[in-house]
């Protein structure tokens, strides 16, 4: 028996030790045998067996990686030795070295299984052969890997996968086959297109053709009719198999049975129009990574979801092609199940596609790093980027109610209440109320009905709740079956159209005011100058200076009239300047306690460091005895007259509740009574030149607006607080003034007219006014 040898030498393609097992009943050949190893710079440990019994010994216990042996032997010959190499270590290749054999017996052994022969004369021949023997086990055991991973996949995957030849003959089909068309095995070697629906038949074939004849996956939906009568909606996605010399050889289909998905998207149309998710379910992909997170596998549908080949997407880092926001989750998740056998984990992030776009991807990580068939990560996922935009969108539509700030209901169709936003509930509870429901309009249960059944909205229903006022708006969404329901407070808009027509008509009253006025002063300037011109008359009776001492005083009285007309208008000249309010109210109430008797009690409440104002003395005085009037005649019976002032500073919190109101500095003048009050009909007329509620022949209708048109002149504004049978209170407010009280009044002489040879030009488009002018000018010459 020989002895074995270790001998260690470089060897780039190996890794570890080579175990040869020399198989020689001839020491000598045993010898040379082992020098030429050496000589072959291979590394390896020998062992060297020349009998049967220890031949099958080693094969047990050495475990060969390969084996060299004599064909001739004294107790057995090299066929029997490879039989037995078989049956214990099939994968060590065997390798016949010999003295001598014949071409016959040479190909009978390789037929057999050795994998070469060596001549003992051209021993130097034994590392090559060692070598392309080593390189051929590799290739097989690769080969066998790979039909294994293809086995684990096709078996493991709910696609439907094919091959077929170029007419579209199947010559492989996975098992999956089996749920959509039954068993299987029969499919093999017949025609692809015998299960497709007959509708469908002439695109698929067109389809299949394209892809034969341009070598380019082509991707199709059809259905398929099964023997039973049911149909089945494939979708389908074609990848080319070339051959040695590039062309097409055979067509790789990778298919999937979308007859649910169909059937959910039919779902999702009929279902409720108001979410509008648009989700459509993306087939699946596969990827095997190695334990570095490098590609060793891609699926055919990855090139369909982010557009890289099979060719182009093996061999990257998958972490290179994550977003830079999900790298961090991402490579935690799969860097805890690379260390846990079997485990599996959910992930869901952002992969580049290849023309530089984000997808968004979920899919589950398995790892099956230790099974010897896979021996890699297994990844299924799906493309959900559609799914995301359409999970945007209904946040963003989910938003709209959530955030607006009038409260928004939803109502079904028998009325109740099934949705209602944070605004709903914050209205209810400022109007003391505990639910939304309660503050929905009347009869909101026939609206729903009218809504749905006749599939129209109703727009612009004005309710008042709690002294607010709301404008609703009911619109059907007919798929749900509901009324989404909108609220507005349009109070605030009501109180600012109501002001804009009072202040529109007052203008409008003030221009027909000045109007009339004008016009109307005119001809009392013409009766009372021909009047005062006639009382000069040197011959004049008595009887007649009293008639016409009565028409000038009529005159006058009516020219008082315009006045204030002209006053309310704001077309009277002012001659303003600066007065403390406090001293003029006191002047003033000297004269009042005549005026208004001995039944009205007066209260003045002066303000302490009132500021002074810019007015008109002589308007200022009128309007304080125009508002006491008023207030007496309130007071038929008796009653108290309070006159206040008190300076006050206007915010934008205020000006927004009284638009006539601006922000700044006022000095206010209230005068309130504790007679009858006024009702709001009352209220909305009481400045209107003429309006009066008293007698026929007991009011002008000219004081509360004459008040008016000075508060006007002088930049202020008039607020009015009345209750019936409580009283009234008018506060005037004036625009403070920054310069102190004391301005002097300048008194003019007056003078008697001198001259009466000049010439004087008079222009006046009236006729008779000219005239009286004339005779004015000629009586002084």
């Amino acid at each position: 028996m020989g002895a074995g040898c270790d001998v260690t030498v470089t060897h780039e393609s190996m890794t570890d030790d080579l175990r040869i097992l020399i198989l020689e009943d001839l020491a000598d050949d045993a010898e040379l045998l082992e020098r030429e190893l050496r000589r072959s710079k291979l590394r390896f440990n020998v062992r060297h067996v020349a009998t049967r019994a220890d031949y099958l010994k080693a094969l047990d216990e050495f475990l060969p990686d390969i084996i060299l042996s004599d064909y001739r032997l004294p107790e057995f010959d090299g066929t029997e030795a490879l039989r037995w190499a078989q049956e214990r270590v099939p994968d060590a290749p065997f390798i016949i070295v010999t003295g001598s054999i014949n071409e016959q017996t040479a190909v009978e052994c390789m037929k057999a299984g050795a994998v070469d022969y060596v001549l003992k004369e051209h021993i130097g021949r034994i590392g090559s052969a060692i070598q392309t023997a080593l390189e051929k086990k590799q290739s097989e055991v690769k080969l066998r890997e790979s039909q294994e991973l293809f086995r684990l996949i096709t078996e493991n995957v709910t696609d439907l996968i094919a091959i077929l030849d170029r007419q579209g003959n199947r010559l492989y089909n996975s098992t999956s086959y089996k749920e959509v068309l039954g068993d299987p095995q029969p499919l093999q070697g017949t025609s692809s297109f015998q299960e497709i629906h007959p509708d469908d038949v002439a695109r698929v074939k067109e389809v299949f053709e394209e892809t034969v004849r341009t070598g380019v996956g082509k991707r199709a939906e059809f259905r398929f009719l099964r023997k039973d009568g049911a149909i089945r909606y494939i979708e389908s996605q074609g990848s080319v198999i070339r051959g040695h010399q590039g062309n097409v050889d055979r067509v790789l289909v990778v298919s999937r049975d979308t007859t649910e998905r169909k059937r959910a998207e039919e779902e999702l149309r009929s279902s409720e129009e108001r979410f509008r998710a648009l989700i459509e379910n993306s087939s699946d992909a596969i990827v095997l990574l190695d334990r570095s997170w490098v590609v060793l596998y891609a699926g055919p549908s990855t090139e369909r979801i982010i557009g890289y080949r099979n060719e182009e997407f093996v061999g990257r880092r998958l972490f290179d092609l994550v977003h830079p926001e999900d790298v961090e989750t991402t490579v935690r998740l799969l860097t805890g199940l690379a260390d846990k056998d079997r485990h599996m984990v959910r992930i869901e992030c952002r992969i580049r596609h290849r023309d530089g776009s984000w997808r968004w991807t979920e899919g589950a990580a398995k790892n099956l790093l230790n099974e010897p068939e896979v021996q890699a990560i297994v990844v299924n996922y799906r493309d959900i980027t559609d799914r995301k935009k359409a999970d945007a969108e209904i946040q963003k539509l989910a938003a709209f109610p959530l955030f607006n700030p009038d409260p928004v209901f939803e109502l079904a169709a028998d009325g109740m209440l099934t949705y209602f936003n944070g605004a709903a509930q914050q209205v209810a509870n400022t109007l003391g109320k505990t639910h939304p429901r309660e503050i929905l309009p009347p009869g909101v249960k026939e609206l729903v009905t009218t809504c749905l059944s006749s599939g129209k909205s109703r727009a612009g229903l004005e309710v008042t709740t709690g002294g607010r006022t709301f404008s609703w708006s009911f619109y059907p969404i007919l798929p749900s079956q509901v009324v989404q329901c909108y609220a507005f407070d349009i109070t605030e808009r009501l109180t600012l159209e109501a002001q804009l027509r009072q202040s529109q008509k007052m203008e409008s009253v003030g221009q027909l005011a000045a109007g009339v006025a004008h016009d109307f002063n005119n001809i009392l300037t013409i009766i009372q100058g021909h009047a005062e011109l006639l009382q000069t008359e040197p011959n004049a009776s008595e009887r007649t200076l009293d008639a016409l001492k009565q028409i000038s005083h009529a005159a006058t009285r009516a020219a008082n009239l315009t006045r204030q007309l002209l006053t309310f208008s704001r077309r009277q000249v002012m001659q303003p300047k600066i007065l403390d309010l406090n001293e003029m109210v006191g002047n003033v109430t000297k004269m009042l306690n005549r005026l208004l008797g001995e039944q009205i009690a007066l209260q003045c409440n002066y303000g302490a460091n009132l500021p002074a104002v810019l007015a008109d003395l002589g308007m200022m005085e009128q309007l304080i005895m125009n508002l006491s009037v008023n207030a007496r005649d309130a007071m038929p019976q008796g009653g108290q007259l309070i006159i206040s002032t008190f300076a006050t500073e206007i915010d934008e919190a205020y000006v927004h509740n009284y638009p006539e109101a601006r922000t700044g500095h006022f000095v206010c003048l209230g005068v309130s009574d504790n007679g009858a009050g006024m009702d709001e009909s009352t209220q909305s007329r009481i400045f209107e030149p003429f309006f009066t509620t008293k007698e026929v022949g007991k009011g002008t209708g000219l004081g509360l607006a004459t008040v008016y048109g000075i508060v006007k002149l002088h930049h202020g504004w008039i607020e009015v607080e009345s209750r019936v049978g409580v009283g009234s209170t008018f506060t005037v407010f004036l625009p403070a003034s920054r310069e102190g009280t004391g301005a002097t009044t300048t008194v003019v002489e007056k003078s008697s007219a001198r001259g009466g040879n000049e010439t004087i030009l008079v222009v006046e488009d009236e006729a008779a006014l000219r005239g009286l002018m004339r005779g004015v000018l000629r009586h002084y010459v």
